[in-house]
């Protein structure tokens, strides 16, 4: 009998330890598996996390306004408008807008006046790098800075690059039709727009050394002037919305109340 309960020990604890050893295989086994599971959950919250970011830096204005809004009119002499000028910069975090005008588009609305106009970009003085007549550039280290000192700068050179297409610049006065008048470096210039709806350009106002491309890049100014036809009415006691949209992200959406032109230049916002 003693032998008997002896044999009948040593069966229970063999049985104990094949038990012992399956059930570490199968906590080993789980434990991989849940590791690669929360490896993997970590993955998809992280790729989560990149599209969400990437999904606000695309929603967000890839453009800032970075100036007053000047409006430039005759009133209350002749009550005409001349021209719309303000400046933006590429938002924080953006490396670099493309404005080119087969990608952006620039709107300008004033309903009060009758006027709705989808896509007024005509032409961008970014790109043009022969013209030594009004495009100043300026060195930093290796870097070459180019830019226009002045709106009426960009105008000179909108009218010497596109021969009168979208503006005529002339040194005596026109003798019929509307035209506003500046003086540059000494001289009086008459000018005067000979499209029938809004002319909206670009041109680069200082940091930019990609003057040569439509790229305008961070921590550079794009002056945008829009012109106005002849005979167009001051827009004052209405708000006038103008819109840029770029390439990428949304709108820049500019929403100004014109209360009243006191001189030729008003600011506006």
């Amino acid at each position: 009998m003693i032998r008997r309960y002896n044999k009948l020990v040593k069966r229970k604890g063999l049985a104990g330890l094949d038990t012992a050893i399956i059930l570490i295989a199968f906590i080993i086994t789980a434990s991989v598996l849940a590791f690669v599971a929360i490896n993997m959950g970590l993955f998809v919250t992280q790729k989560a996390k990149t599209t969400i970011n990437k999904g606000d830096e695309t929603a967000s204005t890839a453009l800032q306004l970075s100036s007053s809004i000047l409006y430039a009119t005759n009133f209350p002499k002749d009550s005409v408008s001349y021209w719309i000028y303000f400046t933006v910069s590429p938002s924080a975090g953006v490396s670099s807008v493309y404005l080119s005008p087969a990608t952006t588009s620039i709107s300008f609305l004033a309903s009060a006046s009758g006027i709705s106009c989808s896509n007024i970009y005509a032409y961008t003085l970014l790109n043009c790098t022969s013209d030594h007549l009004y495009l100043c550039s300026q060195k930093a280290g290796s870097q070459t800075y180019y830019y226009y000192s002045s709106p009426y700068a960009a105008l000179l050179a909108l009218h010497y690059n596109t021969g009168c297409k979208y503006i005529c610049i002339e040194t005596t006065k026109p003798t019929n039709g509307q035209y506003f008048t500046f003086n540059y470096s000494g001289t009086q210039y008459y000018a005067y727009v000979k499209s029938s709806k809004p002319v909206a350009i670009t041109f680069p106002v200082a940091g930019d050394p990609l003057v040569g491309s439509d790229v305008a890049p961070a921590g550079s100014t794009v002056g945008v002037i829009i012109l106005f036809p002849q005979s167009t009415p001051v827009f004052q006691y209405q708000t006038i919305t103008i819109q840029v949209i770029p390439n990428i992200g949304a709108p820049l959406t500019l929403c100004q109340y014109v209360y009243q032109p006191e001189a030729n230049v008003s600011v506006i916002g």
